[in-house]
């Protein structure tokens, strides 16, 4: 470490329960997300975290990341009218992925649906107020459901050496647990809940503690059987994720993008009952989404830091057709990329030019995932 100047943080704004461990780490900056600091930017090279997410083991604090808790009879059937994907048959010990949308089919979250017991269901949701919104969709709807958010700060265990790390440690067979599972188990003797998931498409685990009072034990657990398979305390690594296509709501906020204009298409089951949104996408479809989210290279130069929102122009044209809303630098590709919405109309041309605040940047249409 080299120990340069760190963020301070406020009073105000609310801290995972692994504040001062993420502090001790090496943590320099925060962002606020849901309302609570998420550590992002660690005192170490960007490269090296890249290598021990695909090749080691990473431990994140992600307590920001909080979970909407549905209890009660009508728990499922409740998370099915709220998600435009089918909930009704997910089963004890599932998880799921769906984005979540307002009554005009406009994205609000993207989220993991977990429901690690009969009555229950948490959507573990990225940054927007749900629990708040399925509160008052449950008293509205007249469900027998309790809408809450839980005592509940998840960390991640992400790389191929998590299951090394977190075996000794967990009663459950981590090795028999399928991708999009979860189970109920003991972690050094901690209750929690632990689902084959993460902000990455490669090995790896979220962990739930079950209420924060015995959270720390169960992260200072992992972060010494991590040491000896030289973990990597990081946040989420946002050039894998890019790369990935893992774009989270961050992608969409401010942006009025509906669902199909997010590429999220593939994910809906719009011919399911009834859910929030459905008869706007069912329009959408029917007509066409007016913009469509695509994926770019560049090699003109380096990326400033993404600061704001850039321009997409036309080669050819030079007129506005779209924003670029995340632009990284792929250590996979070993080139920029970016992830713009354009207008519909644009989306299959090959070329773009890119307004950064410090130049132009020649830029090429590439698939999404990048990798």
């Amino acid at each position: 470490m080299s120990n340069p100047q760190r963020q301070a943080l406020r009073p105000h704004t609310r801290r995972s329960p692994y504040a001062e461990r993420t502090i001790a780490e090496g943590c320099l900056e925060w962002g606020v997300y849901n309302h609570t600091y998420m550590p992002f930017v660690y005192d170490n090279d960007p490269q090296a975290e890249y290598d021990a997410l695909l090749n080691g083991v990473t431990l994140w604090d992600v307590g920001a990341e909080r979970q909407a808790e549905f209890r009660g009879p009508d728990a499922l059937k409740f998370a099915d009218y709220l998600a435009p994907r089918d909930l009704l048959s997910l089963p004890v010990g599932g998880c799921k992925y769906t984005p979540l949308c307002d009554q005009n089919g406009k994205i609000l979250s993207e989220i993991i649906v977990l429901r690690p017991f009969e009555d229950v269901v948490w959507f573990s949701h990225s940054d927007a107020d749900i629990s708040l919104w399925a509160y008052g969709l449950a008293l509205a709807g007249k469900f027998d459901v309790q809408v809450t958010e839980a005592d509940v700060a998840p960390f991640q265990v992400q790389g191929p050496k998590a299951t090394e790390v977190l075996d000794p440690l967990v009663d459950a067979d981590l090795s028999s647990l399928k991708r999009f599972n979860c189970v109920v188990t003991k972690l050094a003797g901690v209750d929690v809940v632990i689902s084959n998931t993460g902000w990455s498409k490669g090995s790896g685990y979220e962990v739930y503690p079950i209420g924060t009072e015995r959270a720390v034990e169960a992260w200072d657990a992992v972060r010494e059987a991590g040491r000896k398979h030289d973990m990597l305390v990081t946040g989420p690594n946002i050039f894998r994720a890019v790369e990935q296509g893992i774009l989270d709501s961050q992608h969409c906020t401010n942006s009025d993008m509906d669902l199909l204009e997010a590429g999220l298409g593939g994910f809906l089951n719009l011919d399911k009952n009834d859910f929030i949104g459905r008869k706007a996408l069912l329009e959408v479809r029917k007509v066409g989404p007016a913009r469509k989210t695509i994926g770019m290279v560049s090699d003109t130069s380096a990326w400033p830091p993404f600061e704001e929102f850039w321009p997409v122009m036309d080669a050819t044209t030079g007129q506005k057709v779209g924003v670029v809303r995340w632009a990284v630098w792929s250590f996979g590709l070993q080139r920029n990329i970016a992830v713009a919405v354009v207008d519909s109309a644009a989306a299959e041309n090959s070329e773009f030019i890119i307004k950064s605040p410090t130049t132009e940047h020649k830029a090429s249409l590439h698939k999404i995932p990048f990798v």
